[in-house]
């Protein structure tokens, strides 16, 4: 099932239930996280969305489909939490992994062999294995560890081309914090991209599409879980230019998020901003104590 079906088919429906996607992206951030998207409701008026756990779905007849045909390209308890994560983050598209790595992965290859990519100089451990030991030795990917703070640095690494900046800010773990909407403007001066590790803040915190960026990835098993029960990632997209070549990887590679953990997910996003508040307060008192 490609995007398109998955867009018509979402707002037929819409259409016929009178929903409409733009008077809810006005809705307080808490309301929308539980409310959802919401463009799949259950006949028999289910609240939280059903468990599709379906790996193949019958058409009615010959040329007639429901929309959904295998669930490792479109599942309809999948489709519900992209559609809300999109919803949160400003997005046109998300698209749910297996894990944050497989998302980074299906992102890295967005580059060919011969790109330079900046990337946060100290970006998670497990990201710097997939960047170097894999992308950098066998494909020939040139991935510059750079500190983002320091935007003369990368202006000047900007001088002999490069393809994107990916940038985890806060970083994983010294926690450096990097100016998106300067690194916005730098990046597409240069014709680059600005993708942003977005895991420790989450969309409640910081909206990097709000400020630039063209890409969003997340480790959705921390903050956006919060519950230590669900491993899974996600690509949230700013626009229709990048999102047929990600969605033909997502769909060719077979990394998508499963129906059950998805469910798990939907019901870990509508408690994230109760959670992020109190987890905030917290540190703060912590902080407070500490000095």
């Amino acid at each position: 099932m490609d995007d398109s079906s998955f867009n018509s088919m979402a707002s037929e429906i819409e259409g016929l239930l009178g929903i409409d996607k733009n008077h809810r992206a006005n809705w307080a951030f808490p309301t929308r996280a539980v409310h959802g998207y919401g463009a799949f409701p259950d006949p028999a008026g289910a609240v939280s969305t059903p468990i599709y756990q379906s790996a193949t779905f019958g058409h009615p007849a010959l040329h007639q489909s429901t929309g959904f045909a295998y669930s490792r390209c479109g599942n309809p308890t999948v489709l519900e939490l992209e559609d809300t994560v999109a919803l949160l983050e400003g997005g046109l598209k998300a698209l749910a992994f297996c894990s944050g790595m497989a998302a980074i992965s299906c992102m890295v290859k967005l580059f060919e062999s011969g790109d330079t990519v900046l990337v946060s100089d100290d970006v998670y451990g497990g990201t710097h294995r997939l960047l170097q030991d894999v992308y950098a030795s066998r494909y020939g990917i040139d991935f510059k560890p750079i500190d983002f703070r320091d935007l003369a640095a990368v202006e000047a690494a900007c001088e002999e081309g490069v393809a994107a900046f990916f940038v985890e800010t806060p970083t994983n773990p010294t926690m450096k914090v990097a100016d998106l909407r300067a690194l916005a403007e730098l990046a597409h001066a240069n014709d680059a991209l600005l993708i942003v590790d977005n895991t420790f803040l989450t969309c409640y915190f910081q909206r990097p599409l709000e400020l630039g960026a063209d890409l969003v990835v997340y480790s959705g098993t921390k903050y956006l879980c919060g519950h230590n029960d669900v491993i899974c990632g996600f690509l949230v997209i700013r626009d229709e230019r990048l999102l047929e070549h990600v969605f033909m990887d997502y769909m060719s590679e077979g990394d998508a998020l499963g129906p059950f953990d998805a469910w798990l997910m939907l019901r870990s996003l509508k408690t994230m901003a109760l959670r992020l508040d109190a987890q905030q307060a917290n540190a703060l008192k912590v902080c407070s104590f500490l000095k």
